[in-house]
């Protein structure tokens, strides 16, 4: 599985993965019972793709984390 730290890495991810054309869906951990904050201290959501995207999904991410430093 595939997870985004933030909100801001996961629209960042998803402009990218739009532009590649890969099908994709970033499924934010959020609980509408707690006004919308999130419920995992450890990612803000996880991304959900085909299996054979799965490995340029997380390359772009991993290019993402390096560029934020």
């Amino acid at each position: 599985m595939i997870h985004v730290r933030n909100e801001v890495e996961a629209n960042l991810l998803e402009a990218i993965l739009a532009t590649e054309g890969i099908p994709h869906y970033i499924k934010a951990y959020r609980d509408p019972a707690y006004r919308g904050i999130w419920t995992f201290n450890d990612a803000y959501g996880q991304v959900e793709c085909p299996p054979e995207h799965r490995d340029r999904v997380a390359e772009i991410l991993q290019g993402i984390r390096r560029q934020d430093g």
